[in-house]
């Protein structure tokens, strides 16, 4: 789901009306519910604020009759980036993200190796930065080809 977009979806389990707390730059929860299985519409949104003193981003769905909950209290609804096959069993996000955790680990790994190896063989500092370098595309090689290029989760 995209923030912004306009969708109708179904709450899957009962979800206390957020109230926003201007003090704590938070959300408090508030006495109203929406009960599951209630049909509701509205948007997605991603709201800044502080969680334990700590920037944080809500992911929030406010509803056309400007009620704010959490987002995970409604039904995931379909988009461009999943694929859904079979029987509606399993769904396969395809969103590729250009540079991962793991791809920069495994790069200033790489990188910390080349230049190990070349003080090791007592070179000096231009060919030990060549060996880092070497050593930190090799390694970001290396990380990517070992990653997963789609991520698998059943539906509940």
């Amino acid at each position: 789901m995209h923030p912004g977009n306009m969708i109708t979806t179904t709450i899957i389990e009962d979800a206390a009306v957020l109230i926003p707390n201007k003090e704590h730059i938070n959300f408090t929860e508030g006495k109203e519910t929406i009960k599951k299985g209630t049909q509701v519409s509205g948007t997605v949104q991603k709201v800044a604020g502080l969680r334990r003193g700590k920037p944080f981003i809500y992911r929030l769905f406010k509803t056309n009759d400007n009620k704010i909950i959490y987002l995970n209290k409604i039904k995931q609804m379909e988009n461009s980036e999943e694929v859904k096959l079979g029987a509606d069993a399993i769904k396969v996000n395809l969103k590729q993200n250009i540079l991962m955790k793991s791809d920069v680990l495994a790069a200033i790994g790489g990188a910390v190796i080349g230049f190990g190896y070349a003080k090791y063989k007592k070179y000096d500092s231009k060919k030990a930065g060549i060996y880092a370098l070497v050593g930190a595309v090799s390694g970001f090689v290396v990380g990517r080809v070992a990653q997963h290029t789609g991520i698998v989760t059943f539906n509940k």
